[in-house]
This record gives C-alpha cells, sequence and structure tokens, in this order.
C-alpha cells in the first residue's frame, strides 16, 4: 500500500499566510497605481485649464482696439482698464475693448468688452453685452480657472514704466504690454507680457 502524505495544518496555516502577504502586497500596488493615476489626472487638468486660460487672455489682448467704451454706469473707460464697471460697482481686474469674433473669417464683426478678475478663489471671464453698455446691463461672467491665490496685472506705459493701474481714456490711450501675472492654489506662479497691437 502506498504512503500517501496529505498537508498538515502547519504548512496550511503557512501557505495561508504567505498567500495573505502576497494579496496584501498586490492590493497596495493597485491602490499606489490607482492613487497615482488620480494625482496624474488632477495634474494633467490644472495644466490643460491654465493654457486654455493663457491662450484665451494673450488672444483677447492681441485683438485689442483702440476704442473706448461705455461702462453700465454711463462712465467712460479706456480701451483697456484695470477697472471694471460691473454696473452700479467697480472692481480691479482687467478689462479690454476687442476685436470681435471672427465666424466664417467675417471681419466685420461687432467689437466686443471682455475682462478678467479673481472672485473667490477663482479667475471669472466676463463679457459685456455690448461695448457701450446700457444702463445697468448685465455683465455675464464665466469661470475659466479654478484654484487660484492671485491675480495681477501690469501695464507698459510709453515711457517703459510698468503701471498698476490703467483707467484714463483720454490721456493715456493704449498701453504697449500687458503684464499677467497668476499665482496658483499649490503656490506656482506664471508671468506672461503681451504686446498691445498698434
Amino acid at each position: 500500500m502506498k504512503n500517501e502524505r496529505a498537508f498538515t495544518l502547519v504548512e496550511l496555516l503557512v501557505a495561508l499566510a504567505i498567500f495573505a502577504l502576497l494579496a496584501a502586497f498586490a492590493y497596495r500596488g493597485l491602490a499606489v497605481m490607482m492613487d497615482s493615476r488620480e494625482s496624474l489626472d488632477r495634474d494633467s487638468r490644472k495644466w490643460r485649464d491654465l493654457a486654455l486660460f493663457v491662450g484665451r487672455f494673450e488672444r483677447d489682448v492681441q485683438a485689442a482696439l483702440d476704442r473706448p467704451a461705455v461702462g453700465p454706469s454711463g462712465t467712460a473707460q479706456a480701451p483697456i482698464s484695470s477697472n471694471l464697471d460691473l454696473g452700479g460697482a467697480t472692481a480691479t481686474g482687467l478689462a479690454v475693448t476687442r476685436a470681435g469674433a471672427s465666424l466664417y473669417a467675417n471681419v466685420l464683426a461687432a467689437p466686443q468688452r471682455v475682462g478678467y478678475r479673481l472672485a473667490e478663489g477663482r479667475v471669472e471671464r466676463l463679457a459685456w453685452p455690448a461695448v457701450d453698455a446700457a444702463p445697468r446691463a448685465q455683465v455675464e461672467s464665466l469661470p475659466v480657472l479654478e484654484d487660484v491665490r492671485s491675480l495681477a496685472f501690469r501695464f507698459l506705459d510709453r515711457n517703459l514704466d510698468w503701471r498698476r493701474d490703467w483707467a484714463l481714456p483720454a490721456t493715456q490711450g493704449t498701453p504697449l504690454a500687458v503684464e499677467m501675472t497668476v499665482e496658483l492654489g499649490g503656490g506656482e506662479k506664471i508671468v506672461r507680457i503681451v504686446e498691445v497691437p498698434r
């Protein structure tokens, strides 16, 4: 008769312990991979949103027109201004009179008044209904960048001096360039200088 030998209880417990350790290591490795993927997705989304915002800002400034505007409160506004007329309230940021969006190569599109401001930790792009807005006209705002600590603008004047404010339409005209500085929630600081067309 053959001498058949079975596993002892100790051998089974050792095998089970080894299997449990391998399963725990595999689960931990999978959790680390999932966390890394979420972190990469979050960072990718942050940098994509930043690139879209900076591109939109550059296009708005590069399409600037030397045309003053009238805000919803009835006050004259410079073509490029550091004061935002929100109809009854003012805020600091950037407002630009720009050439209208060209649909189907239509170069006769109406000019637009757009702006940027920081509100509650996010950058908003503002759009006035017309360059010369009617009294109490509603300004539309669209969030374009989240998790922002600060947003600042500077303006290069004709003496090549940087100024923090630009608002008087009659005396200043348009600046030579606009500098935008954005500080993100993670501490990253991005600076862009865009030349204003002549």
